[in-house]
């Protein structure tokens, strides 16, 4: 006898088109439903689920262009726009900043009010202030600029964390194909970085005047993503099943605390620490930060960061390696470009096309990650990027200044691919799949806070280091490795804190092994 859910066979010559074209869709529908790895009421056809797929790598593609594409334009824009002496750091750590202080806020939104919704109104923004940014060239205003740009990682903030959620609802959790479209979407941080470092640079050739184009390109290829996400993203994604609501006040609290604390420590390099406003800063932003932890624990019924995260301690514990991580990280990319504009005087598309070792080696780590997640475990991959993010940091704090970039650079940037493409997945994957189902824009959001967070806020500590050992100003090599110095040690305590939480993942593993060996033995006498 045939299931109630198989489509009987019949003469397709035999039925008009339209009975026709509904027993194709039944027979999708059964084929989909049989699917270990997806809900089948999200996609009827394949192309719709590659389209989608692609369009959550270029919203990755996006994410890391935004922050890097300002880096080989530092001289040609502090030039341009007159920007203040020594604030060339604030070109490219506005857009992580404001990104990474409200991503965590956005993701929550996403799971409240629609992930799909929350991810269009991100684009909307983005397209509008990256289109601003360009138009700031008849301001002739650094701080416009750098307002601007502050706008624009306000936008992709309700971007990435959103298509990571939409992910963790559509593929199930601990699948290969959720493994590989998260892989995917990982791929996309080297490979962006690269065309946003190498395309600003191309633009610059011929005339500095150009630059501009660099975020009208940029405005381009996020409308037609919008659009593509628009049309291939799923409308019935479940909706706060839960009843949810946004913690406002908490939100108010801990972006505020986030931003002013980041604020503090990239402005105090620029005008000094002896400033009044900047300490006034820096205690109000530590009593802001105290008092989100102490708001969300006793205060809500329905925390901004509910006990899943918060009170979870190897949730801490990878999230602390990845801030650790992408915090030497930031710092690394930043002093990269200052030793190959000022010391090695490369030009901007040079400059910008040395990264290219990203794009290639960040899709190898990618399918690396993909087809070895399941057999190694996401802790140990983890723990692996942890001690690539170190060695990058290592070896360019001693490569020598005229040494050619096909050797220690070249090396490091291979390591660093790595760095970027097993942590993000790894990380992503972890908390994907330990966090209900309500919290999967969460999920994401924590992971990209983490990211965009760290390296603003390390790329302000790096800058501190630096000037209180170049306070002449003439010393940049030595304060420059001062900086990656304090790179290292970041790293280095991200490698041990990954290290502890793969042992504890060995011995629970083990522990859970052997109970179930002593059970099976029990059950045989």
């Amino acid at each position: 006898m045939s299931k109630p859910s198989e489509c009987r066979r019949v003469d397709s010559n035999e039925l008009p088109r339209e009975e026709k074209s509904e027993i194709y869709k039944n027979q999708t529908l059964t084929r989909q439903k049989e699917s270990s790895w997806q809900d089948p009421d999200y996609f009827d056809s394949a192309w719709k689920e590659y389209t989608f797929v692609i369009s959550g790598m270029v919203a990755q593609l996006l994410n890391q262009a935004g922050s890097t594409m300002t880096l080989p334009l530092i001289n040609v824009l502090s030039k341009e726009l007159n920007t203040q002496e020594h604030s060339e750091s604030w070109l490219m750590a506005s857009f992580p900043l404001v990104s990474g202080s409200f991503i965590l806020v956005s993701g929550r939104l996403g799971d409240i009010y629609g992930l799909k919704k929350t991810l269009l109104f991100g684009y909307i923004i983005l397209i509008v202030w990256s289109l601003i940014c360009g138009l700031t060239n008849y301001s002739n205003s650094g701080k416009f600029f750098i307002v601007s740009r502050a706008f624009q990682g306000f936008g992709i903030s309700f971007i990435l964390p959103n298509v990571l959620g939409i992910v963790g609802n559509i593929y199930k959790p601990e699948t290969k194909r959720k493994n590989m479209v998260i892989s995917l979407i990982g791929m996309c941080a080297p490979l962006g970085a690269t065309l946003g470092t190498f395309f600003s640079g191309l633009i610059v050739v011929k005339s500095e005047r150009n630059w501009p184009w660099t975020f009208y390109a940029y405005t381009i290829a996020a409308t037609i993503n919008l659009f593509i996400s628009y049309s291939v993203i799923p409308n019935n994604i479940p909706t706060n099943t839960h009843g949810f609501s946004m913690d406002w006040i908490g939100a108010a609290i801990g972006i505020s605390g986030l931003i002013l604390f980041n604020f503090v420590w990239n402005q105090a390099p620029i005008v000094g620490w002896d400033v009044g406003y900047i300490i006034a800063l820096l205690i109000v932003s530590v009593f802001l930060i105290i008092g989100f932890f102490v708001f969300e624990l006793n205060g809500v019924k329905v925390p901004l960061l509910p006990e899943e995260v918060s009170c979870n301690r190897a949730n801490i514990m990878i999230l602390g390696s990845m801030f650790l991580g992408w915090g030497s990280f930031g710092i690394w990319t930043f002093y990269y470009f200052q030793i190959v504009l000022n010391l090695r005087q490369y030009s901007p598309v040079w400059a910008g096309g040395t990264y290219f070792m990203f794009a290639i080696w960040g899709c190898i780590a990618a399918l690396t990650v993909a087809f070895s997640i399941k057999r190694v475990g996401p802790a140990v991959l983890l723990l692996f990027s942890l001690i690539a993010f170190d060695c990058g940091s290592i070896i360019l704090s001693v490569t020598p200044v005229h040494e050619t970039y096909f050797r220690s650079c070249l090396g490091a940037m291979i390591i660093l691919s790595f760095g970027m493409d097993l942590s993000f997945p790894a990380a992503s994957i972890i908390l994907s799949d330990e966090l209900p189902m309500q919290y999967q824009g969460m999920a994401g959001s924590l992971v990209n806070t983490v990211v965009n967070y760290s390296m603003s806020l390390f790329l302000g500590i790096g800058g501190t280091v630096e000037r209180q050992i170049n306070k002449t100003g003439l010393e940049l090599l030595k304060g420059y490795r001062a900086a990656l110095y304090f790179a290292i040690g970041s790293a280095s305590l991200g490698v041990l804190i990954s290290g502890i939480f793969v042992m504890e993942r060995i011995w629970k593993h083990n522990r859970v092994k052997k109970a179930s060996q002593q059970s099976d033995s029990w059950g045989t006498d």
